[in-house]
């Protein structure tokens, strides 16, 4: 029955973004498991820190392979906190802050091009509501609201020359997060499925240049290991995930090479560590792309995390 539930849910999400044809850049993921998805109890916090690898060396053109090649590869490397405070047993505030170690394009071109950016993103300061919570049948219901703030509106240039949108920490403009968790424990087999939607909805910036609305959705399956040769407590889990984002718009209208429907299938990793911190690794596969023109696609991404409750 439960399963049944979670997929008419999943199934509503999906056709809600393939309608608004959104498509949606990478989004948090959850480490180690459920808790971290849901509100925390009074007076206590949670610290997430992040690195991500990004790389890519394919054209795309709707569903198929391109021989456009004027990027040989493209990559970034990103770093990232997340500060949660439980104001109320129902009420968490939350902070997430990132840096582009780099934004990364290197050009087929003679003699070797390249262009790289790098900064802080836009910070997200949201607010996150405990709507349900049933212990006895293990059942929670989160959701979020929350503002992203740029750090700086003013684009980042290189030798003079300003960088591409595609190259900057940050779009530079002001925006809003919505955010749903749901989670679903099964204590005896050590099993958790959990359910996660955000949109980001984006205003225009200094240059009239608004990126696309994003919606992202995933579907996930945890368990926990219980081998008695395995060391630890170690925890796997399967996302699939699904990225939309609309079309861009400029001064001059829509940008035709923007937005895309894409779909990841994500395994992860995690150790837990003295019941105190999460250890976890987690891949990015792309099992289905299509993009709207024509655009480099990524074809792997890699994230580490670290992450802790702590009573105060």
């Amino acid at each position: 029955m439960f399963n049944r539930f979670i997929f008419t849910i999943l199934l509503t999400v999906v056709v809600f973004t393939e309608n608004t044809s959104a498509q949606c850049l990478s989004s948090a993921n959850p480490v180690g498991g459920s808790e971290n998805l849901l509100v925390l109890e009074k007076r206590s916090v949670r610290l997430i820190s992040f690195y991500r690898f990004n790389y890519g060396n394919q054209y795309f053109e709707g569903s198929e392979r391109s021989d456009f090649d004027l990027i040989g590869d493209a990559n970034y490397n990103f770093v990232g906190s997340i500060i949660g405070y439980g104001l109320l047993n129902k009420l968490t505030l939350e902070a997430e802050l990132g840096y582009y170690i780099n934004k990364t394009y290197n050009y087929n071109l003679v003699p070797e091009y390249s262009l790289r950016g790098n900064g802080f993103s836009s910070g997200l300061f949201s607010v996150k509501y405990g709507l349900i919570k049933n212990n006895d049948k293990r059942f929670f219901i989160s959701t979020g609201l929350g503002a992203k703030i740029p750090f700086s509106t003013k684009p980042v240039s290189r030798d003079g020359v300003e960088l591409p949108v595609e190259l900057q920490p940050t779009i530079g403009a002001y925006g809003a997060v919505f955010q749903l968790f749901m989670v679903k424990e099964q204590p005896l087999t050590g099993s958790r499925y959990f359910l996660t939607c955000r949109v980001d909805v984006n205003s225009e910036n200094k240059r009239d240049y608004k990126l696309g609305t994003s919606v992202f959705s995933s579907l996930f399956y945890s368990r926990h290991l219980m081998f008695p040769w395995l060391k630890g407590d170690w925890t796997m889990i399967l996302q699939l995930r699904n990225e939309i984002r609309q079309k861009d718009r400029s001064s001059n209208g829509w940008i035709e090479s923007t937005g895309s429907n894409l779909f990841y299938l994500s395994p992860q990793l995690n150790l837990f560590i003295k019941e105190k911190l999460n250890v976890s690794m987690m891949v990015d596969i792309p099992v289905y792309r299509y993009f709207n023109g024509t655009q480099i696609a990524m074809k792997y991404g890699i994230s580490l995390n670290l992450s802790g409750d702590f009573s105060l």
